[in-house]
């Protein structure tokens, strides 16, 4: 689950009934809920520094961009596999989705959602930070035991 930046409302990805879900977080009443195609199985997702999209990174190697009120697709990129979580660079320039079953984390733009690059960071990429500054992104790489 995570938390739009004010704190009114929830995002849970229901993994096994393939939707995302948005809570009240005062009532902690379902205000909205979207399907996910079949076998999708949203795993993780964030809500934008800004609060107006949620990133959703499935089990069918897709980054899923929300819109925070609607649950409306605003966009889909196809990443690799087993795409884990999401991090934005504290300035908005970046985010990175990284990869358990892959030895490279993506780079998206925050604008469109669309791979700029990818980084070579070692197999089974999994949480990943910014420093506050934003010079620095770290990923835990959990299949080498390192840090990248």
């Amino acid at each position: 689950m995570d938390l739009s930046p004010d704190g009114s409302f929830g995002y849970v990805p229901e993994r096994d009934q393939d939707t995302v879900a948005m809570l009240d977080t005062r009532t902690l009443r379902v205000m909205k809920r979207v399907e996910f195609p079949e076998g999708s199985k949203p795993w993780m997702l964030r809500a934008s520094p800004d609060g107006k999209e949620v990133w959703v990174q499935t089990a069918s190697g897709s980054n899923v961009v929300l819109d925070a009120q609607t649950l409306e697709t605003l966009h889909t990129e196809e990443l690799g596999e087993q795409p884990v979580t999401v991090a934005f660079s504290p300035d908005g320039r970046f985010s990175i989705v990284t990869h358990f079953a892959d030895t490279w984390a993506a780079v998206l733009d925050p604008e469109s959602g669309r791979l700029i690059k990818r980084l070579e960071v070692g197999q089974n990429g999994a949480n990943v930070s910014f420093r506050p500054d934003g010079k620095h992104g770290y990923v835990a790489v959990t299949g080498e035991n390192k840090v990248a």
